[in-house]
């Protein structure tokens, strides 16, 4: 090709070199990066895949259309990068690039992939690039499609704020633009089924799929920008030549990824092989109920320690056996709780799913702190090992992770296994930047959250956003909870018709444990009452303690006897001073032992809760030493229920919900344990029957307003709902007992059926309005948040305000300003450092989360003679300046300390 030949778009460059001391060119041409991306796209749409022929199956064309009308529109995801105002960031003096003098770029409105709009919409000209298409070319289908690929940076390109694009460009560069759209055309010829895109239907469907096809451009570009495979080049060569080159090496750079990896799915056997022992009833349902590949939800009851877990692995193993998934993502509530299941899974996974060229198939941990987790750092330095060395001196190296797939929390959900927090999966259905990402990850996947039940209205309304759109993909969901009310049992059954366009029925069957199976397509509804196992059935006794001292007289008795107790308190301060008391308490008996006496609360720094946390397991946990048991004092707030597997022989509980109350109970007495205080699996428990003691008010069938607020303030402050906990106070007091399982639903029902506010004291009516009322606006502001994916493709006009991936748009509702605070310290030679030395978290390890207006804005400001001490951190440590530093010693109002956490000092 002679310099008279080179096409004008060989002028432009798409990607420039950051290190200038890397090897090889400086730049590489537009129309070289626009073809690696093509090139990635297609394999990731390969006629072959699944995704591919599911898409094409629903839009009613082939895979091969599909796949062909697709990668020439990525071919096109970056034309915006032809404007001169993006041209002209990069300074290059051999005269060799077209630059033209224009309106500077702006990154933050008018970056190059708006400015590829230019190109496509441009009504005002009749020279736009539609101009060199076939005259019969659909402007409508393309403009969709254009959407998505244009929206390669992780959310749609912004349409509402004007822009006077003549500013940002010169008549050159849509000249550049059109050759390279003619010649790209000529080039990969795509099949455009036109015919089939006429109706208004056939285009509806094309935008539904949209938010996939939005995710595949994104990851699309992703790997066709990695120039440690796609190499800079600058000289010219024709593009014929250049896309043999480009589809080559996208082969082995997808390859690296293991998206590609074939994935083998193993027949199923059964509990008993799977996990050693015989089936509990619930998981006896879940290997024999009937699966096919259409889009099914299971919603498992049952009582805690039921096996709801192994139960939901055997019945997605049946799932991906059928053919209705690829992978699966198991969603907890907290991190504490995914890091323990991540354990479970990992020990299992590779029975259900075996990988191809000696790779095993990755499976991901996804929350924020995952990398501190040893068993999720180990999986990915073990990835990609193919003799047995590793592996046979660390039996961790059995579960593996890509570290492609495993460098990034926006990648996670891609994996074909990952194990992280719900929050995660729900962020899908927001409208913040990788959305649709993280969509794309869940596509062909069952989804299993546990305990359902915790999620309040906000995350509830999240959930269903969720489950409608996962449907629509296709996607069966396992649903696991011990404590669900009827209402949510049948919002939940309806969420899941609805999505698939049938009409909601009226569940009927009111036993527990339950086994609800739901699917759209027949609009078929089974229930099906179940036993329990002999040794989780068992009645737990109520009494009440209605002071303080009542518990702490209590606690002493219980160490005197050498037994455990857990005191769960409703607040921190509470639990603080609970621990205190006891503390004092044991003192003046001669019974106090500092190892014996614990505090687990969330305001610890990170460090001192992963050292509690594993403490306390090792004291109350499934298989701890019995002497280590004996005596154990544990003063905590709800943490110790939301995130340990532990066990207790006497509980008190601050009066809590009904549910909250029931899943503290579970853990009075939760693992079987013989007469020598030995976990023992499948025994009847040894101990003298199990009590609850309930820290409550006195109980009145006529309160006053201040009933619960008079002595609970803070328990009133949480649960702000004195009228349920009256409802559940007097049902206890009805029952005199919590019998599992079959008395869990008529406690249940007692607070949250229908006619349960009808039993409530009219004392209590104002504040339950106010917090129905609030937990509506909750709800609302959910709702706000969940993109409209219903009422357009993907494209801007699905939310009024798309947010970055790091902004405040949160799946947790929290009406209380929070703010993150790093603690320092002087160190040795006088100099600040964080409050935990570490060589990789020392950040993460050191900062602790607590209220911004009650404690975060009091606490005294790093003294002026320690700044530069700070700025020092702050380049050595990058997200300190997210962070509020504070040195805890010099503080006149507030402290921290190992045992206590974070407190407020007490008056001199």
């Amino acid at each position: 090709m002679s310099t008279g030949e080179v096409a004008s778009y060989y002028r432009y460059w798409g990607k420039a070199k950051r290190d200038p001391k890397r090897s090889g060119d400086d730049y590489h041409l537009l129309a070289y990066h626009s073809l690696d991306v093509a090139a990635v796209g297609m394999l990731l749409l390969a006629e072959e895949r699944q995704i591919t022929k599911d898409i094409a199956s629903y839009l009613e064309i082939s895979p091969s259309q599909l796949q062909s009308m697709f990668v020439f529109s990525l071919a096109l995801h970056d034309l915006g990068k032809f404007t001169s105002a993006f041209q002209n960031l990069y300074k290059n003096d051999d005269g060799y690039l077209f630059r033209a003098h224009c309106t500077p770029y702006e990154g933050r409105n008018f970056r190059h992939d708006r400015l590829g709009e230019y190109f496509v919409h441009d009504y005002n000209s009749e020279d736009n690039v539609l101009s060199v298409l076939p005259e019969d070319f659909d402007s409508k289908l393309f403009e969709i499609l254009m959407e998505c690929t244009l929206g390669h940076h992780g959310q749609p390109i912004k349409h509402e704020m004007p822009i006077h694009y003549e500013e940002y460009t010169v008549p050159e560069n849509l000249e550049a633009a059109n050759a390279f759209v003619k010649d790209t055309f000529d080039l990969l010829v795509p099949d455009f089924p036109f015919e089939t895109f006429k109706s208004k239907d056939a285009r509806r469907k094309l935008e539904l799929t949209s938010w996939t096809l939005a995710g595949i451009a994104v990851l699309a570009d992703w790997i066709g920008s990695d120039n440690s495979f796609f190499e800079y080049s600058s000289t010219a060569i024709p593009l014929s030549e250049y896309w043999i080159k480009s589809k080559k090496i996208a082969q082995r750079a997808v390859s690296s990824t293991d998206l590609l990896l074939a994935q083998k799915v193993n027949k199923y056997t059964s509990i008993k092989e799977s996990f050693g022992y015989d089936p509990t009833p619930l998981q006896n349902w879940a290997e024999t109920v009937t699966v096919d590949t259409s889009p099914q939800l299971f919603i498992l009851e049952d009582v805690t320690g039921s096996g709801k877990t192994e139960a939901a692995l055997a019945l997605t193993h049946r799932l991906l056996e059928v053919g209705a998934a690829d992978g699966f993502y198991f969603g907890l509530p907290t991190m504490a709780t995914s890091n323990a299941m991540f354990d479970r899974v990992a020990d299992y996974y590779l029975k259900m799913l075996s990988g191809s060229d000696n790779k095993k198939p990755s499976i991901v941990l996804a929350h924020g702190a995952r990398d501190m987790d040893d068993r999720f750092r180990e999986a990915k330095l073990a990835s990609g090992i193919e003799d047995s060395n590793y592996s046979q001196s660390d039996n961790t190296a059995t579960a593996q992770c890509n570290e492609w797939l495993g460098d990034s929390r926006k990648k996670a959900l891609l994996a074909p296994v990952g194990v992280g927090t719900i929050d995660q999966a729900l962020m899908a259905v927001l409208a913040r930047r990788h959305q649709s990402l993280r969509l794309l990850g869940l596509y062909r996947k069952v989804l299993i959250f546990d305990e359902v039940h915790a999620a309040d209205d906000f995350m509830f309304e999240l959930l269903e956003g969720l489950l409608r759109l996962h449907h629509q993909q296709g996607g069966s969901a396992i649903l696991l909870t011990a404590t669900l009310s009827q209402k949510q049992r049948q919002r939940l059954s309806d969420i899941w018709l609805l999505a698939g366009n049938a009409h909601p029925k009226p569940l009927t069957n009111t036993a527990f444990p339950l086994a609800t199976k739901v699917t759209a397509h027949n609009q078929t509804i089974t229930e099906n009452a179940l036993e329990s196992r002999e040794d989780v059935s068992r009645s737990v006794d109520i009494d009440f303690l209605t002071s303080k001292q009542l518990c702490i007289d209590l606690i002493v008795e219980s160490v005197r006897k050498q037994q455990s107790i857990v005191w769960v308190c409703n607040s921190v301060g509470d639990a603080q001073s609970a621990y205190e008391s006891a503390i004092t308490a044991l003192e003046n008996e001669g019974l106090y032992k500092t190892d014996r006496v614990t505090l687990f609360h969330s305001r610890f720094v990170l460090n001192d809760r992963k050292r509690i946390e594993k403490k306390v397991v090792s004291n109350l946990g499934k298989k701890n030493d019995t002497s280590d048991r004996k005596g154990q004092v544990l003063i905590a707030t709800q943490v110790f229920q939301e995130s340990l597997d532990a066990d207790t022989d006497i509980m008190i509980s601050d009066i809590c919900p009904i549910d909250d109350l029931i899943q503290r109970a579970g853990r009075l007495h939760r693992h079987t344990r013989n007469e020598e205080g030995v976990y023992q699996q499948g025994i009847k428990d040894s101990r003298i029957a199990p009590v609850l003691y309930v820290h409550c008010p006195i109980f009145t069938d006529t309160p006053e307003s201040n009933w619960l607020s008079r002595d609970f303030q803070n328990t009133e402050y949480v649960y702000q709902t004195p009228g349920r906990l009256w409802l559940g106070l007097q049902v206890l007091r009805q029952e005199g007992v919590i019998r599992m399982p079959e008395g869990a639903r008529t406690l249940i029902e007692a607070v949250y059926s229908e006619d349960a506010h009808q039993r409530m004291p009219s004392i209590f009516d104002k504040k339950e309005d106010t917090f129905i009322g609030d937990e509506s606006a909750k709800a609302n502001k959910a709702y706000q948040q969940i993109i409209n994916w219903k009422k357009c493709g993907y494209s801007d006009k699905s939310h009024p305000c798309w947010h970055e991936d790091n902004s405040d748009m949160t799946t947790r509702y929290n009406d209380i300003e929070t703010a993150d605070v790093l603690l320092l310290k002087q160190g040795l030679d006088g100099s600040l450092e964080p409050w935990v030395a570490d060589d990789q978290f020392a950040i993460a390890l050191s900062t602790v989360k607590v209220s911004k207006g009650s404690f975060a804005d009091k606490l005294m400001a790093v003294p002026a003679k320690w700044q530069g001490d700070v700025e020092r951190l702050e380049k050595r440590y990058s997200q300190i300046k997210y962070l509020q530093c504070w040195m805890p010693e010099l503080d006149a109002q507030f402290a921290y300390d190992e045992k206590l956490g974070f407190h407020e000092k007490s008056p001199a």
